[in-house]
């Protein structure tokens, strides 16, 4: 009976991971995919490993037509869980690549029935590529979330103007104190640094590169046709010290 009921749980456990868009044992998890759009290059499967070049522009988001809510605001996060640990530690570190309010479903369709989500809001904390360092031994996790943003949010650009606000950064503290409820999708892509692109979507090893995390880029706002890139914002000093 109890081998039973540990062949049960097991099996339980592993369904909940199958079923599951976001890294094993991350939280907040999310079960509905958040579709994420790199100008022709979609993120298919949870998981899925990307290059830097991909990687460079910020992304387009969407969710299935049954998810969306055209009267509800989205707010939009991407980390990275694999920062390399700090001199004198083993544990990696979380950065927040982007936050991005004010998202609306528009009337644009993508892959075929996906609902395309913009925004008209530049932050509050703008886009930043991956960069994960050529010396590092793993591949960087990138975990993209779409939250229902709460009509009291209060987040300000000035909250994220420096390092030390995106580096370490508690997501799951931030929704407590925000009273943001747990995503309604996510989604999560790989780089590794020691890889350069060959084909859409896939990598080989090189062991080249540098960090290319030094960038920030707002999100351009109201819908635009899908495939066509926008052009970086500028530099965002201090980053680039970070491997990311």
């Amino acid at each position: 009976m109890y081998f039973v009921s540990s062949l049960l749980v097991a099996a339980l456990a592993g369904l909940a991971q199958a079923q599951s868009v976001t890294p094993s044992g991350f939280t907040p998890s999310a079960r509905s995919k958040l579709d994420v759009f790199f100008n022709s290059t979609m993120v298919m499967t949870p998981g899925q490993v990307l290059s830097k070049a991909e990687t460079a522009s910020q992304p387009k988001i969407a969710v299935s037509s049954t998810m969306a809510n055209m009267s509800a605001t989205y707010m939009f996060v991407m980390l990275d869980l694999d920062v390399p640990p700090e001199e004198g530690s083993t544990k990696r570190r979380v950065l927040l690549h982007a936050m991005n309010t004010g998202f609306k479903a528009t009337q644009q369709k993508i892959s075929g029935s996906a609902t395309l989500l913009a925004s008209t809001e530049k932050g509050p904390a703008a886009y930043i590529s991956p960069g994960p360092p050529p010396t590092d031994t793993i591949p960087h996790r990138y975990v993209q979330l779409l939250f229902q943003q709460p009509a009291d949010l209060s987040v300000q650009a000035s909250d994220f103007k420096d390092t030390s606000a995106r580096i370490n950064f508690d997501l799951n503290a931030f929704m407590t104190k925000n009273k943001v409820s747990a995503p309604i999708a996510g989604n999560f892509f790989m780089v590794d640094g020691r890889a350069s692109a060959t084909a859409k979507g896939t990598a080989s090893a090189s062991g080249s590169g540098g960090l290319a995390g030094s960038t920030v880029q707002p999100f351009t706002g109201a819908a635009e046709k899908f495939g066509i890139s926008t052009g970086m914002a500028g530099l965002f000093s201090g980053l680039a010290l970070l491997a990311i």
